[in-house]
């Protein structure tokens, strides 16, 4: 962790740039690094003997430098209670210059200015920017097809920051939750359960780490049997890993035979023997059947039962390290780089880990910063991040601060944010112009509303994309693309072993609240008249809003075509009650079927038993669109609802797998680049989210490649609340009205006498 200090000749033969440039140096040499340190190592203590330190606010002079050198001890640092600073007030200064909001570098050097003023031994600004922590790894540079450049930080070294960070490492799920009743985060979803790329290949017994395929001795209902494990995986509520196993029983007759039976559950800690694996020794293996007659294996599968895991073998060559999974959420959106309205487009990457729950990936600080470019398309930039991703595949070796020792980390995507155009470019597909508008399916929207048709699969798309490219004139591949709904235009992320079709689900905030309600609001606001547009303000405003929080942000009746998100979510709680004198029977039906789908979409669990009443919930809205009129039926959100169900069922509820979050993270990207000089947008966003990683990894005690932590009154420095705050560690409780408690329960009432009054008032017009 210490960087080690120079002696004043080798600081002499230094280079250190010390102007006053906003764009951050990509290296320095160790002796001005060593410089840097000790300028900022300056403890109060020295404040006395540094009356002549430096004056001006912008660069320090080799004098003061000796000066510094021949006060301070190289090693004095190392048991220091700030190490690798020498005082709280430097490593405060160090967050302030580097925080994820950053200030103009003339108010930046003004407080510096007025923190010198009370601790002259503090160092410049220049100094103070271009000093780096342990951790920091300087972006890689890269040139997209027409030669532009641009800048990605490395995911491998930003999961070992991660991992080797207790802060994180102790939070962070290693394997698929069961859990007691409903789905509350990604990893109870079937996706992380089901799906081999994301099965925990290991897990620590009593008598050492077993794999999948191993042949163990446990102890079931009291007995000792003979089993093969088949998945690994926690349940909550419990204590350790649970691991699930197919009995293996000796056949009563034939020599060297074997029966596979039933298939238990046992805890992994009631191991006591990790058997051999079957040799050529073994003639057959049958599977036991539900009515009890046996079904010989094939040869192949054989094989494959007597042949180890993958992983195992790799473990063991490594050293037997320990296995786990670290699956990973990518975030992809655009976003202008300017306050003002000049569109200024940043196409921008950013990852999430999904072992962490819902709480903790809502923090800024846990979303992590891949690359940005406002002069490279979003799918140029995607090929270094599929080199990245496809060595993630094969795993990693890190410093696991829960376990205290190096471990083997594999990390595939499970899901991709965005919203639904970058979705479809994702996806290789013509988004929602073309006839075959679904990313997902292959419906129509002739009859997008009757239900869902043919699932798209990452294989079709693949042949697809070859079969466009092979036709031989213009009109040949206008015709095919049509036929398929698919684009040939290069796609690097096709590389990745996941089906990209299922792994883009239909998050909430673009698809419902940025779809049918802005186009109900639209609609239904432009029929009323300006005396019933007054009645509608008035209605809001007398309208009882306990349980709720916040509110419309501005005059409904002016204002309703520049609504946002939030505005949408709200209005979702209460239109029902504003609009209901205005409404027609079938327009009650359609938002009444609107309101189910927004309870089921912003619930906090899904409960997978009740996934067909989800189902029915979705198709009873788009019955009610449809029946209300046609023209419903080209509009994509609408027919993307009814694909809802399956992305909860897959990623667990609506929540967590959501963009809002990840969408206010854009502001901190378009912040970086309000306050740089932008000649190089890209390396000095990308710079500035290294340097972060580095602080939060180097100020939370994490131990990485070396044996020395920072000191630990800089632990708890970093860690209150103030702190935690300042650099986006804490998210402040806000008390979102539809997750209040009762909140949706007060909602379902007042939907069900909605219901009865338009049933009673059916039955009067007959």
């Amino acid at each position: 962790m210490e960087i080690c200090a120079s002696t004043e000749a080798e600081w002499e033969s230094g280079n250190v740039d010390t102007g006053g440039s906003s764009t951050v140096t990509e290296s320095h040499s160790p002796s001005a690094i060593a410089s840097d340190e000790l300028s900022l190592a300056i403890g109060d203590e020295d404040i006395g003997h540094l009356d002549e330190a430096e004056k001006d606010s912008e660069s320090s002079s080799d004098s003061d430098v000796a000066n510094i050198l021949s006060l301070t001890n190289s090693s004095a640092n190392k048991e220091g209670q700030y190490h690798p600073f020498l005082s709280m007030i430097s490593a405060m200064a160090y967050i302030i210059i580097h925080s994820p909001r950053p200030m103009g570098l003339s108010n930046l050097t003004f407080v510096c200015h007025t923190l010198r003023c009370m601790f002259p031994a503090l160092p410049s600004v220049s100094t103070m920017v271009s000093y780096r922590l342990p951790g920091y790894r300087a972006p890689e540079k890269f040139y997209s097809p027409s030669g532009v450049p641009f800048y990605v930080n490395s995911i491998a070294e930003t999961i070992k920051l991660c991992l080797a960070n207790p802060d994180i490492a102790k939070k962070m799920e290693r394997y698929p939750v069961l859990p007691k009743k409903g789905f509350r985060e990604i990893f109870h979803g079937l996706q992380w359960r089901n799906d081999t790329r994301f099965q925990a290949p290991m897990a620590t017994s009593p008598v050492g780490s077993v794999f999948l395929k191993d042949i163990v001795q446990s102890s079931i209902a009291g007995a000792i049997c003979v089993s093969i494990i088949k998945q690994f995986y926690r349940k909550e509520g419990h204590n350790g890993v649970f691991a699930s196993v197919q009995v293996l029983q000796v056949h009563p007759s034939e020599l060297n035979t074997y029966i596979l039976s039933d298939i238990v559950e046992i805890p992994v800690s009631t191991i006591v023997t990790i058997l051999p694996q079957m040799d050529s020794r073994t003639r057959h293996v049958y599977k036991k059947g539900h009515d009890g007659s046996l079904t010989i294996v094939s040869d192949n599968e054989l094989a494959e039962m007597s042949s180890p895991h993958p992983l195992k073998t790799r473990s063991i060559m490594c050293g037997s390290l320990p296995v786990f999974m670290a699956p990973l959420i990518i975030f992809s959106d655009d976003t202008s780089g300017n306050r003002s309205k000049v569109w200024n487009k940043f196409d921008s990457w950013c990852f999430l880990l999904a072992g962490l729950r819902q709480k903790d990936n809502a923090q800024f600080c846990n979303i992590h910063f891949i690359c940005t470019s406002n002069q490279v398309p979003v799918m140029e930039m995607a090929h270094p991040l599929v080199d990245q991703l496809l060595e993630l595949e094969r795993g990693i070796v890190v410093f696991d601060a829960q376990l205290n020792t190096n471990a083997l980390i594999l990390a595939p995507v499970i899901c991709f944010l965005c919203d639904n155009p970058r979705a479809a470019e994702i996806c290789s597909h013509l988004g929602s112009g073309t006839l075959r508008f679904c990313r997902i399916c292959r419906v129509d929207h002739t009859n997008s509303l009757t239900g869902i048709c043919e699932e798209r699969k990452r294989s079709s798309t693949i042949q697809e994309v070859q079969l466009i490219r092979s036709a031989h004139t213009q009109a040949e591949r206008k015709r095919l693309r049509t036929l398929y709904g698919t684009s040939e235009k290069e796609n690097h992320l096709l590389q990745l072993p996941v089906d990209l079709h299922q792994s883009t689900p239909i998050e909430s905030l673009h698809t419902l609240g940025l779809g049918p309600y802005k186009y109900l609001l639209r609609e239904k606001m432009e029929q009323l008249s300006e005396k019933q547009r007054k009645e509608v303000v008035a209605r809001i405003a007398a309208l009882p809003s306990s349980g709720l929080t916040g509110g419309i942000s501005s005059d409904i009746s002016r204002h309703y075509k520049s609504f946002v998100g939030r505005d949408f979510k709200f209005l979702a709680q209460i239109a029902m009650f504003i609009f209901s004198p205005y409404l027609s029977e079938a327009e009650i039906e359609v938002w009444l079927a609107l309101s189910m789908v927004f309870k089921m979409v912003y619930c906090d669990e899904f409960e997978p038993q009740k996934i067909e009443l989800y189902r029915d919930v979705c198709h009873r809205f788009a019955r009610a669109i449809d029946c209300y009129s046609v023209t419903w039926r080209k509009k994509l959100k609408i027919h993307l609802i009814l694909h809802l169900p399956d992305s909860m069922l897959r990623f667990g509820p609506a929540s967590s797998f959501n963009t809002e979050r990840c969408e206010s993270y854009n502001s901190v990207i378009r912040s970086r680049n309000v306050y740089s000089n932008r000649q190089a947008p890209s390396k000095d966003i990308a710079t500035a989210f290294a340097i972060q990683e580095s602080i939060r990894f180097t100020f939370s005690g994490s131990c990485y490649n070396t044996s020395e932590r920072c000191g630990e009154d800089l632990v708890n420095l970093y860690h209150t609340k103030e702190v935690q705050a300042f650099l986006g560690g804490e998210v402040q409780e806000r008390g979102s009205g539809i997750h209040k408690h009762g909140t949706l329960r007060k909602l379902e009432q007042k939907l069900h006498w909605l219901q009865y009054r338009l049933h009673w008032k059916g039955k009067r017009c007959h």
